[in-house]
């Protein structure tokens, strides 16, 4: 861009000179070529008032083509002091943007700058990019900031992006180990009706099992199957196993039969829903323990 600008004997206003200068200091840039293309203000004139984090008149375009240059370059810092500064300004971003800049903090396990930009996306009501609240997700769950996952979600649904089915579930899966009940709940209940399959019906009862509420676990079974929700294999592996662990045994002999002819009357590939299949691989087998330690 300064490049650009020298070569067209273009110049900047005085105040986007100073952001442009300060952002550059911030960086670690030399700033010799944008006081070749701006020769008409000397180093002289500025004083430490002006090098101002807020300074009005700023141009968001030049703001853009700096965080565009400066993500290429990996100088994080930089990009997101810039955009505390534009934060403050009330200046807005494309989504493209923003969600890029997301994307690289969360790349470099940068939760708060990127939760810094979630929350810019927020306050200038920015639409994300699907990948963008995935990666938030990502590094919340890897980190055990689980109160903000629900926080994401809530923003990804709004903005009209889905989970998929086999993210919601193991999303669900991955708290409940986590035994974060609440948190699962939260995220359940924000999911629009057709997103609530046999995969996150059954994660959740999993996760009621794992706080040690039997009732809530078997009610959600029952609230399943009102909606019409065909159980699974790891349904019946969720339910087998929390009954058990909860001494339930006879109400456990209930549903190994239920599951026995499930196995000897089973569905062909053809009948068998994508969710179905998706809830036995996370739920069929000895991976299900919900004595699962976070670490692990």
């Amino acid at each position: 861009l300064f490049h650009h600008m020298k070569e067209n004997s273009l110049v900047r206003r005085y105040s986007i000179f100073m952001e442009a200068f300060k952002t550059l200091n911030v960086s670690g840039e030399s700033d010799a070529l944008l006081r070749q293309v701006n020769p008409h203000i000397s180093l002289e004139s500025i004083s430490d008032e002006d090098v101002d984090p807020i300074a009005t008149g700023v141009d968001s375009n030049l703001d853009r083509g700096l965080i565009v240059i400066l993500l290429k370059k990996y100088n994080l810092v930089a990009v997101n002091h810039l955009l505390a500064g534009m934060m403050d300004k009330n200046l807005k971003l494309d989504t493209v943007t923003i969600s890029t800049i997301i994307e690289v903090n969360c790349a470099h396990y940068k939760r708060d700058d990127a939760l810094l930009a979630f929350q810019y996306s927020i306050k200038m009501d920015i639409k994300l990019r699907r990948t963008a609240y995935l990666a938030l997700i990502d590094i919340l769950i890897r980190t055990n900031t689980f109160p903000k996952v629900v926080e994401i979600v809530k923003e990804m649904t709004r903005a009209g992006h889905s989970l998929g089915v086999y993210t919601r579930a193991l999303l669900i899966y991955r708290l409940g180990c986590a035994r974060r009940p609440v948190c699962n709940t939260k995220i359940f209940s924000l999911l629009p009706d057709e997103q609530k399959c046999t995969a996150t019906y059954t994660a959740l009862i999993g996760v009621h099992f794992a706080a040690g509420s039997a009732n809530k676990a078997l009610k959600t079974y029952k609230s399943m199957q009102r909606t019409g929700k065909h159980p699974s294999l790891g349904t019946y592996n969720v339910l087998l196993s929390g009954l058990e662990i909860s001494g339930r045994l006879s109400e456990a002999e209930t549903y190994r039969k239920e599951k026995k002819n499930l196995q000897n009357n089973g569905r062909s590939d053809e009948t068998v829903s994508m969710d179905e299949k998706i809830c036995d691989i996370l739920f069929v087998g000895d991976m299900l323990s919900w004595q699962v330690d976070l670490d692990q």
